[in-house]
């Protein structure tokens, strides 16, 4: 876990009060290896001396981006107020918050920290770790009679809305529009409303981060017309019952990272299914109907901020499709969105509206795209066909995919292999 020491120093002269109370010799532990470690000029030194206020300001400030984002980083380079500090890096993809230090050189005068490890925890330990930081900058603020600075009045914001649930929920939406709470405009806020009366969760947080620049009216009301569009155009009567099977065969795990989930769950599906390794989905709809979908299943008209949408009712699973086009390239893409959409059904199973959108790093879109990709393109017929010549052009022609998928899977064969040896026998 990530750990700090700090040693305040009592005699420093900056000339901001902020940043004279707040010099101290820091260290910063990642997975046991010291990530303060630098090379200044020709020696080495195992500590910062800096003032920590900026460090402190920042994160308050970006508490809610950071945790109700996805697919944004935040670095300590953003808030370092002049001087040298590692290039961490933090993330939160929804589950998992994950830090890491990366290599990085400052010039004049000459500092250089070498890249380290990269750590994995949930969201407690690190909002604890965190906090804690912030709180000890401040402590010593108010020890040293330094009050009423920004990042104080800010961390008592954050504290209060981290106080009030309701609150919390809206901060963090406001996070994941890249928004401040605490400085939103009326059309962000409307949004948020929206949005919250259809989405809960992290369902509701993927789908703002991944409406993006998105025209969000435009979205929203694709959401609601979709959503009113004759039941036989989006049910897939038999979704729900083949989630559930495939649940009971890869039942939940603690913990689990998202590709693992999918990548499991896609092979327990193909089970429940009767499915060879060499029996192919070329086109969505021969997908649609194994699952139940009626023949007059239909696309939906175009938008930009989703792929799919997954919307649950008493009577079954429903997906609605955003219409990518009519080239090959837009026939793989409504094959591999469906299927998202579907992985999606069977890793989250409890009934949900859920967005199948662009994001990367968030938890939902992470164990869909791996769930699409091992569904779709088994790593062990993927591997059979390289092993027969084929190349990635063909073998993504094959499986009705786009080359990337086909990329990928191979760059995570070792993966998908790692995961199938945690199955039971």
């Amino acid at each position: 876990m990530l750990r700090y020491s700090v040693e305040w120093h009592e005699d420093a002269s900056n000339a901001a009060p902020e940043e004279r109370a707040t010099v101290a010799d820091v260290r910063l532990v990642l997975q046991q290896q010291n990530v303060s470690l630098h090379l200044r000029g020709n020696e080495s030194a195992d500590h910062l001396t800096i003032p920590l206020y900026s460090l402190a300001e920042g994160l308050a400030h970006d508490w809610w981006t950071l945790f109700g984002g996805r697919d944004r980083e935040l670095s300590l380079i953003k808030h370092r107020s002049g001087y040298a500090v590692p290039d961490l890096r933090m993330s939160f993809d929804g589950t998992v918050f994950q830090i890491s230090a990366h290599q990085c050189t400052y010039h004049n005068p000459d500092v250089r920290f070498w890249a380290g490890p990269t750590e994995v925890m949930s969201r407690d330990p690190a909002e604890a770790i965190l906090s804690d930081f912030v709180q000890r900058v401040l402590d010593r603020l108010s020890a040293r009679g330094v009050l009423g600075t920004s990042a104080a009045l800010r961390w008592a914001r954050v504290q209060k809305s981290r106080a009030n649930p309701d609150e919390a929920v809206f901060c963090e939406a406001a996070g994941a529009l890249g928004r401040d709470p605490y400085q939103i405009d009326e059309q962000s806020t409307g949004l948020i409303a929206q949005a919250a009366a259809l989405f809960e969760g992290e369902a509701l947080l993927e789908f703002l981060a991944g409406a993006g620049p998105a025209n969000q009216p435009d979205l929203m009301k694709w959401v609601d017309a979709v959503e009113r569009r004759p039941r036989y155009k989006a049910r897939v009567a038999e979704l729900r019952r083949v989630a559930a099977d495939t649940v009971r065969g890869a039942p939940e795990r603690d913990f689990e990272k998202s590709w693992a989930l999918g990548y499991r769950r896609a092979r327990a599906m193909r089970r429940v299914l009767n499915l060879r390794e060499s029996d192919r989905f070329r086109s969505f709809r021969t997908l649609a109907e194994r699952l139940g979908a009626s023949q007059s299943y239909a696309l939906a008209g175009p938008v930009d901020g989703l792929r799919a949408l997954r919307s649950d009712r008493a009577d079954g699973a429903y997906i609605h499709m955003r219409a990518h086009g009519n080239s090959n390239e837009a026939k793989a893409a409504h094959l591999f969105s469906f299927t998202r959409a579907v992985g999606d059904v069977v890793c989250f199973p409890a009934e949900d509206r859920a967005p199948i959108n662009e994001l990367h790093s968030a938890y939902r879109q992470e164990a869909g795209r791996a769930f699409a990709a091992e569904f779709l393109a088994p790593i062990d017929e993927l591997r059979s066909m390289r092993e027969g010549g084929r190349d990635t052009v063909s073998i993504a022609d094959e499986f009705g995919v786009s080359t990337a998928v086909i990329e990928r899977q191979w760059e995570n064969r070792d993966r998908i292999e790692e995961v199938r040896a945690q199955q039971p026998a």
